[in-house]
């Protein structure tokens, strides 16, 4: 894999150091990454993002098809966002009716939905974009004629592209709100798991309407589609949203993100096939990369070569599953958090809504100041919604392998569920050459003693933090108790093989290693093993 090249960063003093991957050559070897990246002044953005690693500056070649200037047909860097809609959708009927390239060049386009067409590619060139308007620009009745919840919206068009380098701005930071507090979330000195998840939220930024929170791409009912060396920015919502679509890739890509906004997931792939996100860089408020079944089976997916900073999880299935998920791939990446606090899993694994959740491989994977490196939760909340009917789904084929992670805070875990008296456990599951190191700082913790009270919220919204956790009406007053262990927590699980896992607690830690030496009716842990090498 390639070294990040060092990049100058106007708005730090602080060096920037590169990133160098190791990949594994046998299952002995593990994976490494020497440095991290830094964070700017309020730790909104990361600071160094490497754009030379993931762009090409030179303009692709379009061979024999028709070019088409949005400046043709009205476009303009000065115009408003109502004139610009007008003319560039022109321009992308025009082009649809011969599969031609619509091209966004000399400088910044403020503009409503975009609809792009099918055969259609729509290049924007460097230094170039198109930007939603500012948030008080128009009123409501006037943004509703403008925004329909995408900057760039496809249904049921096919074989359409997107290329850069140019940019597509969601403009999101200006469709928030302000953050209680607005200060750099750093790592607590003494870390206490409700301290943690409350410092995160006082920092969130939340729409100022729900009605005009805007994806950046909106592909629905789609085949056949390509999005390649752009540059993706800071939406209100999720950035890119997938669903029912077949035959994606997504690479070379930058998702550059404010990673206060709040459900900023980076790509969501809902309910759809043959998917492939390669050689990306991903920055984002919530889920980096995030696969939900809520509206159809999600099968062969893979995720390589990616590098993702998440203030949730890095690589997530879930948390709306109600149709199964199979053949899922990840491998070569890097996961991380700049600097600051925040984030839950590197990894996680959800089945909440009656999925059954199969075939999934990872394989060398680094992490650096994630929450925690793993979480397996197999959940009964059975959201209708989501697409469950009413039956609790599975988790069965799982292999992670070859994992370093470096500055964690909570164990990892296997969780499976009780619901209307049966035991539902997460099965065969194998987890290789994982290893984990925790940040070293002074820790207050909250261990639960008495009845079953963490595995209560089983049927609610799973999360690293949620394992053991009682909502009453906020976070503010729910309990947050920590796992009674800090390596790998199992609890309803079945043939789980745990071998050459080997965690480095911090330097006051108490607590065992796992609990997968306990069998009884409360942690059920059946033909199960945790050995360290």
């Amino acid at each position: 894999m390639k070294k990040i090249k060092i990049v100058a960063v106007a708005v730090t003093a602080v060096l920037t150091f590169s990133i160098l991957f190791v990949a594994c050559n046998g299952k002995d070897e593990v994976p490494v990454a020497k440095n991290y990246y830094l964070n700017d002044g309020d730790g909104a953005h990361v600071a160094n993002v490497p754009y030379d690693e993931y762009l090409d500056d030179t303009q692709p070649e379009f061979s024999d098809k028709t070019v088409i200037d949005v400046r043709d047909y009205g476009a303009s860097p000065q115009k408003s966002a109502q004139e610009n809609t007008l003319a560039i959708n022109n321009a992308m009927q025009k082009a649809g009716e011969s599969g031609a390239v619509v091209k966004v060049d000399g400088g910044v386009y403020s503009t409503g939905t975009v609809y792009i067409k099918s055969g259609v590619t729509l290049y924007i060139a460097a230094d170039s974009a198109l930007k939603l308007p500012d948030y008080d620009d128009y009123d409501a009745e006037e943004k509703r004629g403008l925004l329909n919840g995408a900057l760039i919206r496809a249904e049921d068009v096919d074989g359409w592209r997107i290329t850069g380098p140019g940019k597509l701005d969601g403009n999101g930071t200006d469709y928030t709100l302000e953050s209680e507090n607005p200060t750099k979330n750093l790592p607590l000195q003494t870390f206490n798991l409700k301290e943690k998840v409350l410092s995160y939220r006082e920092r969130l930024r939340n729409r100022k309407s729900e009605e005009f929170g805007c994806n950046i791409v909106y592909a629905r009912d789609c085949k056949n589609v390509r999005i390649d060396n752009v540059v993706i920015y800071e939406p209100s919502t999720w950035t890119v949203k997938l669903e029912l679509c077949e035959g994606v890739q997504i690479t070379d890509t930058v998702i550059d993100n404010n990673i206060y906004v709040a459900n900023s997931d980076g790509i969501d792939v809902c309910g759809s096939s043959d998917v492939l996100i390669e050689h990306c860089f991903i920055a984002t408020g919530d889920d980096g990369v995030v696969l939900k079944s809520n509206v159809g089976e999600i099968e062969n997916v893979t995720v390589a070569d990616c590098e993702i900073m998440s203030l949730a999880n890095n690589f997530k299935i879930g948390t709306e599953t109600g149709y199964d998920v199979k053949n899922v791939t990840v491998k070569d990446c890097y996961f991380f958090t700049a600097e600051i606090a925040g984030g839950y899993s590197g990894i996680a694994i959800e089945s909440a809504d009656g999925a059954n959740i199969s075939d999934v491989t990872v394989n060398n994977v680094v992490m650096n100041n994630v929450t925690s490196a793993i979480l397996i939760w197999l959940g009964c909340r059975l959201d209708k919604g989501n697409g469950s009917d009413g039956t609790v789904g599975s988790i069965d084929g799982i292999s992670i392998s070859n994992v370093h992670a470096d500055n964690v805070d909570i164990a990892s875990a296997i969780v499976g569920c009780d619901y209307n008296g049966k035991v539902y456990p997460v099965r065969n599951v194998s987890l290789d050459n994982i290893n984990i190191k925790y940040r070293d700082c002074a820790e207050s913790l909250n261990i639960y003693n008495g009845n079953d009270v963490k595995h209560a919220n089983m049927n609610g919204y799973p999360e690293i933090t949620r394992v053991s956790h009682l909502y009453f009406l906020s976070h503010e007053m729910s309990e947050y108790y920590d796992m009674p262990v800090y390596g790998l927590y199992l609890y309803t699980v079945e043939n789980v093989k745990a071998t050459r896992f080997n965690v480095t607690p911090r330097s006051g830690n108490t607590r065992p290693a796992t609990n997968a030496g306990i069998y009884d009716s409360r942690d059920r842990i059946t033909d199960s093993v945790v050995s360290s090498s």
